[in-house]
């Protein structure tokens, strides 16, 4: 599936792509980052590309390097997102990697949140691997309370910000490992008398392809995600909807699939499909899978 992220969110453009790098502006602020999808030629050329560019993330290791600045502004400032019932303010700031607090590709997992949200009134929502909160503050304004989980405190903290601009009070942030999160919210629904507060009407999770959670856990995707489904299966209620984003490009779809009907097979998927930004020139970068369940 292609689309013009420009077209959900205003405030965001993938302006070109290509040669392992993309060009995007992010409200008023253009950045160079390091993009292993962009694949051929960009439409530009990389001197007009820093022509228009504020900063370039120059990578020194593996999502790990420093910033060029090509133009003096301030490198902290906002992004809004705002439609109908949806208003998240979002702060951006450059990190030590090329992250900088905002993946807009999940624009498309708020608007579902949104859609379907009317099937879940009074809704209890768990986001794993949270990260700046940005669909945790999408999924609070349909819920009675959101719980977000992160293994760094630093962005759990991120959250806390971004919550508080988007007039936001109903997160309940948690710094720790996901899996851990979800074993253990197992063993309290277990005791007697069931607590239904510990079980989901959804679920979101977007897990990094390798990471290490906030006590040195080791989290590898590949080997890791069959059982972290089994798990989030036994704190799901019934009736109940899931949201995925698969960012390893390693991953077999057919494993995935596998998995998929393993864990959830009451659920009918409703998208399971490769997502391409398309570029303002046509060219495009790959966002991998996105994966909408719904029981």
């Amino acid at each position: 599936m292609k689309i013009d992220l420009n077209n959900y969110f205003p405030n965001y453009q993938l302006i070109d792509c290509g040669n392992g790098k993309k060009l995007e502006k992010f409200n008023n602020i253009v950045l160079i980052r390091p993009e292993i999808t962009a694949t051929g030629n960009s439409q530009l050329s990389i001197k007009e590309w820093k022509n228009i560019a504020n900063a370039e993330f120059i990578e020194t290791s593996k999502n790990q390097g420093y910033w060029d600045i090509l133009k003096n502004f301030k490198q902290t400032w906002f992004i809004n997102y705002q439609n109908e019932q949806i208003n998240i303010n979002a702060e951006l700031r450059l990190t030590n990697s090329k992250h900088i607090g905002i993946f807009p590709e999940q624009v498309l997992n708020w608007l579902f949140i949104k859609n379907i949200s009317e099937n879940y009134p009074d809704m209890n929502f768990l986001n794993l691997f949270g990260y700046t909160g940005l669909t945790s503050i999408a999924a609070a304004r349909f819920s009675k309370s959101v719980t977000h989980i992160d293994s760094i405190k630093k962005v759990v903290d991120w959250t806390k910000i971004n919550a508080k601009n988007s007039g936001i009070d109903n997160i309940r942030l948690i710094c720790e490992d996901a899996p851990k999160f979800v074993e253990r919210e197992i063993k309290r629904t277990a005791k007697p008398p069931t607590n239904l507060n510990n079980k989901y009407d959804a679920v979101i999770l977007d897990p990094p392809p390798i990471g290490v959670g906030a006590n040195n856990e080791k989290w590898i995707l590949n080997k890791m995600l069959d059982k972290l489904l089994q798990n989030i299966a036994l704190i799901l209620k019934e009736k109940s909807f899931v949201i995925m984003n698969l960012y390893s490009h390693s991953l077999n779809k057919n494993y995935v699939n596998e998995i998929i009907h393993k864990n959830f097979p009451k659920h009918k998927v409703k998208l399971n499909e490769e997502v391409f930004s398309l570029s303002k020139y046509g060219n495009t970068i790959s966002h991998s899978t996105f994966i909408h369940l719904e029981n």
